[in-house]
């Protein structure tokens, strides 16, 4: 398969997950197997559109690139393995954070690099941003959190899925 197709492929994906996402913050109203079905097939998304954003870029991103890539494959394993807490410690948690701060690391990585568009990487960058200061601001905003990171992930998520599908790669 051609290098282009691949990322229109992986851009798809990611228009997909991010779309996920957003919906499974706002307007998400189903049964807990249904929600965590939509939530697997977030996660399995997430992996591809992860993946088409660093080899899409990897030449430019650097060891930082590298480095956040290598965390994020790794912590969207942890995300979309059991929900059992065999180590004492939420598994999906700590993955959801190490994939926030992987993100992070993209974003700071395409930025170094000088990479347009700049509304993906900015998107992941405030959605940690947005997650961080709610949580310090008086009640009710703390409980908007989590919704704000996640509508800010998500939608990182649609911008970086656009301009993978307008990737455009020799072989």
């Amino acid at each position: 398969m051609r290098n282009d197709a691949l990322f229109r492929l992986a851009g798809l994906a990611s228009l997909l997950a991010g779309a996920g996402r957003i919906l499974s913050t706002f307007a998400w109203t189903g049964d807990a197997v249904s929600r965590e079905a939509l939530y697997d097939a977030i996660d399995a998304l997430l992996l591809f559109a992860v993946m088409g954003v660093y080899f899409s870029r990897k030449d430019q991103l650097g060891a930082l690139g590298f480095a956040s890539f290598a965390v994020a494959i790794a912590a969207l394993s942890f995300i979309g393995g059991p929900d059992a807490d065999p180590f004492g410690f939420s598994t999906y948690q700590q993955g959801a954070y190490a994939l926030a701060i992987a993100m992070v690391g993209i974003s700071l990585a395409w930025w170094r690099a000088k990479q347009k568009p700049l509304w993906a990487p900015a998107c992941w960058f405030l959605s940690v941003i947005a997650a961080g200061v709610m949580r310090m601001l008086p009640p009710p905003a703390p409980d908007y959190g989590f919704a704000a990171a996640g509508l800010l992930f998500g939608l990182g998520f649609v911008f970086a899925g656009l301009d993978l599908i307008r990737t455009r790669t020799p072989g």
